[in-house]
Parts: structure tokens; C-alpha cells; sequence
């Protein structure tokens, strides 16, 4: 049975799988292979899905919707006829059609599905992700980050061969940048960064905005229909703009004619915002990543308003180098999914084939700071951090006599706990503690699943445990079950591997036998070595644990 990989994406979708050694589209009942993401409901009360909901844009715009992955996972509701909708059922009727025209396709059921996600979705967003696909009769047990499937697309284009590549995604509703490595088969997925409420969308709206002045409109007082026919058109401009250096557009609204010159410098004038926005991401994945530009390989551009020349010239000046278009940034992301699909049904031509994961947000506990009286983040899994992940703390009394321990997990980047996500809390009972004195260790232990195992130990070696699972989170108590036993596997500490005991004990030996101004070198490799063994990082540790192999393979007698 087929597993099909699925670009859920916030203009268009479609959908791939992988099947007798290749990649193969999947065509709608339309025979196109992509399907608005577009939702409406007729004058009967049946659902309309992809083009014939997209046509109804305008011409009913109380009973169509489109643009709603932008909310999965809030509390958003779509007011379609006189039923209410969230983007998990909206993005089911998509996924749904998906399905329906992937079993006519491919004549066979489907019934199991990798979905792509943008990379800074957090648990909310990424669980709403699985809710839609259970409520559209898929099963998905993974999701793939979508600049993740665009690198993996470009890499078996390649042939898997190794490198560094930063992978730019900017679709309709959001932009992603990934660093990834590849190395002996094994693609590392080195930082991610994003956001998720910029897109092409952006660029529409700012064309709208722009129209609208020219013209001398008030757009808070147009009829939902006018809105819908500019927002439309502006689209269309954007698009125009691709192959033209300039385009004209022309709205009629209410009887009378509107029309607005825009060129390509014009359109980056009106957008300095959304570049500015575009820039932050860029620069933060290579922070994070500790790669300089001449570190990568190449830049990949995915997603489609990587089409639009200004987000290329963009690019090129703010990396000062010109980015790889040897892929079909539209179907990119499908053809990652699906090939994700075939490794995941351990296809003999992809069995071989190793892509890793990270945590796109820090996870930690909130403390309270004696010193200033306030709650303040103590994080145990860093952003970026390979899954699955697992991280002890200790923690000390904070006055005299207590007791007890409270710890409310977050996810989030805020120094304050109330910026962040909450995930979830668990309350213990200890022995009376001094302050300063140890009263607990916490112990966080995350997978690629969203499932975060807390474990504690108190200071009379008594343990508390307890999974956190997002609202949304669907798995059953059995695959619940099964996901815990393998996470505790991941409760070793990089120290504990044999292959880095082993390395560290000879770097200890050659140690013992240099002179001392040797000592001193093979003491700060060795340092490094064990400093890099905390973060969890595998490719990190990979550099270090080559760097200090050579040095002691050079040095030893």
C-alpha cells in the first residue's frame, strides 16, 4: 500500500509517492496537480473543494475561504454559510480530496500520508497538522519540515552527495530557512529559523495597499466583493511582474474603472517591510548553524514566491552569491514528502537513507530568581537541538523548609515564561530543604512525535514522571506506549557512548605522556571535546570528535 507524501501548503496543494524507483506527481480528478487550498460551501450545503472553491472567491466570498493554514492550531474560526469551521476541518476537506484523487490515481487505497509542515511550526500548529489529516481518514505518523522535504528533493537530485546547503522556502502564508548537511547518507538538518505570518500573501497585500492610495479608495469601506476582485488582481499583478518588468492593473469596482502602474522597483519600495522581515531568518539560521556563507554548498530557493525576481535579486545581495535553481521550487516540497515516504516504507533504492530532525523551539521549565522576584526561563533543550533529545538539570530549594516543586514546562524563545508556550506542569513532594541545597533534578526527553516526557528525582531518590502531549494530539494510549519505551533509550548522555569514552581515554593517556607545553593543547582540544559532547549536537560532535581524532592520531607515540 502506497504512502503518499502531501505539501499541505497555504495557496496550493498536491502530492507525490514514491513508487518502483521513482517520484511520481499525483494528478487531481482536474488532471492538474495542483489543488487550491480553498474551501466553499454551495447553495445545496456541500462542500466545494480546490478550483471549483477558488473560482467562488469573489463571487461568494460569505461562503468561501482560503489562506488558512496561516491559523492552524489557534482558536480561529471560518464562518462558511451558517456553519463555523477551524483550519483543522477546512484543511481536512483539502486533504481529504488529496486522498480521493490519489486512490483514483493510483489505483490502490491510501490510507497513510507524510504531510510537510512549515519548520517553525510549534506543537500546537504541528498537532492540528495530524488532527486535519485523522478527521480526512489519513493516518500520519510523521511530519516532515518543509525546507527538510525541499532538501531532501534537491539532494536525491544530486545523487545524496554531501554538502552544506541553506534551503530558502517562501511560499504563500510562510517563509522557512533551513541549514542542512549532508553527510555518508545521513541528512542533518543543522538549524532552522522562519515565520510564520510572511509570505507571498504579503507582497498582495501591499500591492492592495498601494492600489488603493493610488486611487484614492478607502479599503475598510469596500464591499467584501470589491476586496475580494483587487486582492485578486493584485495576485495577478504580482505574477505578471515575474516576466515583465513592468504591468498595469486594472480594477473595476462599482461601475468605475481603477487603474495603477507598478514595476518591479515600485513593488520593492511599497515591500521594504517584507524584505526587512525576509533578512532576520536568513541571518539567524547561519547564527544558529555556526555556518559562515562560504560554508554552504549552495542556496536553494523553494516555494512560490521564489519565482518573483526582487526575492531572488534580494537574496543574492543580502548572501552576495546567486542561488541554486536546478529544482521546480513549486513541487519541491511534495517530491521531499513523497521521497520521505519511500524512505519510510524502506524502498530498496532509499533504505540506505538517514534524515534527521531538530526541535525548531527551546523547551525548558520556568525558576523563580530570588534576586529579582521573578519567574525566568531555565531552558534544557536548546532550539535546533537533533531529535530525539534528552537533557537533565538540577535545581536547588529556593527558601528554607520547602517541600515542594513545582515545574511548568514551556516552549518558546522568551527569556519570560509567560511569552511562551505552555506545555504543561507537574507538581511534586520532597523532603523539607535549605535554601541553596539540592531538592530536585528535571529531566526533559522530547521525540520527533511532539511527545515530552518529564522525569523527576527528588533529593530522597524517590522518581515522578509524567508525558505532556499537546490538546491536539491524537496517538492512542498503545503508540503513546511504544513512543515512551523508545525515548528511554535517549536517557544516555553522549559521555556514556562507547565510541567517545574511547576517544576521550586516549586523549587522556597521550595527556599523561606529552611534555607540558604539549599538555596544554591536548587539554583544550580535549575540553572542547566534552564541551561539545553536552549540546547533543550531532554534527557538531561529529567536528569535534574529527578534530580531536587527528590531532591524536598525529601526536600519539
Amino acid at each position: 500500500m502506497a504512502i503518499i507524501g502531501i505539501d499541505l501548503g497555504t495557496t496550493n496543494s498536491l502530492a507525490v509517492c514514491w513508487k518502483n524507483g521513482k517520484k511520481i506527481m499525483i494528478k487531481n480528478s482536474l488532471g492538474d496537480i495542483y489543488t487550491p487550498s480553498a474551501v466553499s460551501i454551495d447553495e445545496k450545503g456541500e462542500v466545494l473543494v480546490g478550483k471549483a472553491a477558488a473560482q467562488r472567491l469573489i463571487s461568494h466570498p460569505g461562503c468561501t475561504v482560503s489562506e488558512f493554514k496561516r491559523y492552524m492550531g489557534t482558536n480561529r474560526k471560518y464562518k462558511l454559510g451558517e456553519n463555523e469551521y477551524s483550519p483543522e476541518e477546512l484543511s481536512s476537506f483539502v486533504l481529504r480530496k488529496i486522498k480521493q484523487d490519489a486512490e483514483a490515481f493510483l489505483g490502490e487505497p491510501v490510507e497513510e500520508a507524510i504531510i510537510s509542515v512549515p519548520a517553525y511550526f510549534d506543537d500546537n500548529c504541528r498537532n492540528a497538522t495530524k488532527l486535519a489529516a485523522k478527521l480526512s481518514g489519513l493516518n500520519v505518523e510523521r511530519l516532515i519540515n518543509e525546507p527538510s522535504a525541499a532538501a531532501l528533493a534537491y539532494i536525491e537530485k544530486n545523487k545524496f552527495e554531501d554538502g552544506t546547503y541553506m534551503i530558502v522556502d517562501f511560499g504563500g502564508g510562510t517563509l522557512d530557512i533551513s541549514v542542512v548537511d549532508t553527510f555518508d547518507g545521513v541528512i542533518e538538518i543543522l538549524a532552522v529559523s522562519g515565520d510564520n505570518q510572511l509570505g507571498g500573501k504579503d507582497f498582495n497585500n501591499a500591492i492592495v495597499k498601494y492600489f488603493c492610495d493610488e486611487n484614492g479608495l478607502d479599503e475598510s469601506t469596500l464591499s467584501p466583493e470589491s476586496r475580494a476582485i483587487i486582492y485578486k488582481n493584485a495576485e495577478q499583478c504580482k505574477m505578471a511582474l515575474t516576466d515583465s518588468p513592468m504591468t498595469v492593473m486594472i480594477s473595476n469596482i462599482d461601475g468605475k474603472q481603477y487603474s495603477a502602474v507598478l514595476d518591479n522597483n515600485r513593488l520593492i519600495k511599497i515591500s521594504a517591510d517584507i524584505f526587512n522581515k525576509i533578512s532576520f531568518p536568513i541571518k539567524k539560521a547561519l547564527h544558529d548553524s555556526r555556518c559562515s556563507v562560504d560554508d554552504i554548498e549552495e542556496i536553494i530557493l523553494v516555494g512560490g514566491s521564489c519565482h518573483m525576481p526582487v526575492v531572488k535579486a534580494f537574496i543574492e545581495k543580502l548572501m552576495n552569491r546567486s542561488p541554486e535553481n536546478c529544482i521546480n521550487p513549486d513541487t519541491a516540497i511534495a517530491i521531499g514528502a513523497g521521497i520521505f515516504g519511500g524512505i519510510k516504507a524502506r524502498n530498496n533504492e532509499l533504505k540506505d537513507i538517514i534524515l534527521t530532525d531538530i526541535c525548531p523551539y527551546s523547551l525548558g521549565i520556568s525558576v523563580y530568581e530570588t534576586k529579582t522576584n521573578e519567574e525566568l526561563m531555565e531552558f534544557l533543550i536548546p532550539r535546533n537541538t537533533s531529535l530525539p533529545a534528552s537533557r537533565v538539570n538540577i535545581f536547588n530549594a529556593i527558601k528554607d523548609d520547602q517541600e515542594r516543586v513545582h515545574i511548568k514546562i514551556y516552549q518558546g524563545e522568551s527569556m519570560l515564561p509567560a511569552k511562551n508556550l505552555f506545555l504543561g506542569e507537574l507538581e511534586v513532594q520532597c523532603p523539607k530543604t535549605k535554601k541553596d541545597e539540592i531538592i530536585c533534578s528535571v529531566r526533559l526527553t522530547y521525540d520527533i512525535n511532539g511527545i515530552l516526557v518529564v522525569d523527576v528525582v527528588t533529593n530522597d531518590n524517590k522518581n515522578y514522571s509524567k508525558t505532556i502531549l499537546s490538546k491536539r494530539n491524537q496517538m492512542t494510549d498503545e503508540q503513546i506506549s511504544e513512543c515512551i519505551k523508545k525515548l528511554e533509550a535517549l536517557k544516555i548522555s553522549p559521555f556514556d557512548e562507547e565510541e567517545n569514552r574511547l576517544l576521550i581515554s586516549r586523549a587522556e593517556a597521550l595527556y599523561e605522556e606529552a611534555l607540558p607545553d604539549e599538555r596544554e593543547i591536548i587539554k583544550e582540544y580535549l575540553l572542547r571535546f566534552k564541551r561539545t559532547l553536552q549540546t547533543n549536537n550531532k554534527h557538531e560532535i561529529r567536528n569535534a570528535y574529527s578534530m580531536l581524532e587527528k590531532m591524536i592520531d598525529e601526536w600519539g607515540f
